[in-house]
């Protein structure tokens, strides 16, 4: 059983008894303050455009934020969560998924019970899984990250995510067969209603997966103010409508590997599979890229094609992970059911 906190909760905000912090929701303005706390404590600096696209503009249309201030104004801590439109058994669900979670150096006290970062987890959970806002929270965490989330917060480790691997210098890559020439492949700036026409069509049958409708596609992709993704849209000529979308990054912390981020394609259409494969491979090796890698869990379809496409497994760094305080919800089928992609983190 998890210790109570020893801080004094008080609606939304939370008092340390000796005075040193207080752990309250974000208000206007602290972006500033949240900045100097990622870069000590990630030695990365995030600009204010990037803050404003991952929060304000989320089409969800809110976030998930406790933050720890000192008496003097000093942000040392945060707990927070980016929300998610999701498929859930056949419903649409909010979920949030656990990123950015940071305490000051000064202020970790080797992580023991009492202390900050526990205090920080027990309110952003109280608040918003224990109320029952939020059904799950999940993260893709580092072990060290998993370790102590497990112990702090009750993290769930699902499964371990595996990376799929082609190798793009001395491979042929996967081969259209004539029946791609009934499709193109264009690279797009946007989506608008065909996305949402697909996303109908494939959606309800997975189990749980983020909502990839247009809102969703163009706010994570098309206008991230940091990353230039490539949109690969593939269409049946003189149809209006997609067949496909394969979502590509090119180049990654500097290095030439090219990731698969996000795939939409109706399981077992082969056909469309291969021609978008096919486009992801040459783009990548027109960019100079070396690999091309890929995230899906062993049980979806995309897995399994890529698989048989002569994509090698590799383990990650990273565990996906989850966090509830649903009694009806089952940790075990969500494992065995989730679909999820890179897209899927804040890591690309």
């Amino acid at each position: 059983m998890r210790e109570q906190p020893i801080a004094a909760l008080d609606g939304d905000i939370c008092q340390d008894p000796a005075g040193r912090w207080t752990i309250r929701p974000y208000q206007s303005g602290d972006e500033v303050r949240i900045f100097d706390l990622f870069q000590r404590v990630f030695g990365v600096a995030r600009s204010l455009d990037h803050w404003r696209w991952k929060f304000q503009a989320n089409p969800v249309g809110r976030y998930f934020m406790r933050l720890a201030e000192t008496p003097a104004g000093e942000v040392v801590g945060q707990y927070v969560g980016l929300p998610a439109r999701a498929t859930y058994g056949g419903q649409t669900r909010i979920f949030t998924q656990i990123i950015d979670v940071a305490v000051d150096p000064r202020f970790r006290r080797g992580l023991k019970r009492p202390g900050l970062f526990g205090t920080l987890a027990d309110a952003y959970i109280n608040e918003y899984l224990v109320s029952g806002q939020v059904p799950i929270g999940y993260g893709f965490p580092t072990p060290e990250a998993l370790r102590i989330g497990q112990r702090v917060a009750g993290y769930v480790p699902l499964h371990p995510v595996m990376c799929l691997v082609l190798d793009l210098n001395g491979q042929d890559g996967t081969r259209p067969s004539w029946r791609t020439r009934r499709l193109r492949v264009d690279a797009i700036d946007r989506f608008g209603d065909e996305a949402d026409r697909l996303w109908a069509q494939i959606g309800p049958g997975l189990g749980v997966a983020t909502v990839r409708d247009s809102r969703y596609l163009n706010w994570r992709y098309a206008d991230c103010p940091d990353v230039r993704y490539t949109l690969l849209a593939a269409r049946r000529w003189f149809d209006a409508d997609l067949a496909g979308v394969a979502i590509l990054r090119l180049g990654v912390r500097d290095q030439p590997i090219a990731c698969l981020v996000d795939w939409l394609v109706p399981p077992g259409d082969a056909t469309t599979a291969d021609l978008l494969l096919h486009h992801c491979e040459r783009r990548s090796r027109e960019a100079g890229m070396t690999q091309l890698q890929a995230w899906f869990p062993a049980t979806a379809w995309p897995h399994r094609l890529l698989s048989e496409r002569g994509y090698r497994l590799e383990p990650t760094l990273y565990h996906l992970v989850a966090l509830t305080k649903v009694p009806d919800v089952s940790l075990e089928w969500v494992n065995r059911h989730w679909y999820y992609t890179m897209g899927d983190s804040d890591i690309y």
